[in-house]
């Protein structure tokens, strides 16, 4: 299982209040080492802080097993509910994804059009009470924050065990 690789992709913006979430999201997988470690297989999980996206970031979300892209969704519920979207809805547009939807969007739709669409693709996020100049998640966001965490972990350690099993 070695040759194994998992991206997750945080998106967002860390100057302005929910939309950094994707960036914390990463922090918090960088900074504490029990929740990747609780994974069968951890130095397969590549953490990538993608910012406010672009094409740039295609060679690191290449040749992947599976991608979670985490970012707030707007998506008209109620601030800090959890969005567990196939990737496919994204270039589909059916769904509309924070202030940089455009760019996910794009960077995904090039992933599929260049046949390099990772095994599996999720997007995952909350629903985003503000974004607007700010440091820090607003309560709903930030009260979510570990739900959220622990979703990527279960899509991580699923996806790792299916792929031992198949060899």
């Amino acid at each position: 299982m070695t040759d194994r690789r998992y991206g997750v992709l945080g998106l967002g913006n860390r100057l302005e209040q929910d939309e950094a979430l994707g960036a914390l999201v990463i922090e918090k997988l960088r900074t504490d080492a029990s929740l990747l470690g609780s994974l069968p297989a951890p130095d397969t999980v590549e953490l990538i802080d993608g910012g406010t996206v672009g094409l740039g970031l295609m060679p690191y979300l290449t040749g992947l097993d599976g991608l979670l892209v985490v970012d707030v969704i707007n998506n008209n519920r109620e601030p800090g509910d959890l969005i567990d979207l196939d990737g496919v809805d994204v270039i589909r547009k059916d769904v509309v994804m924070s202030v940089h939807d455009l760019g996910a969007g794009e960077l995904l739709g090039a992933l599929y059009v260049m046949e390099q669409w990772p095994r599996r693709v999720r997007v995952i996020g909350l629903e985003p009470l503000v974004i607007g100049l700010g440091l820090d998640l607003t309560p709903p966001v930030a009260a979510a924050f570990p739900g959220l965490i622990q979703e990527l972990l279960r899509y991580l350690a699923t996806w790792q065990r299916e792929d031992a099993a198949a060899g």
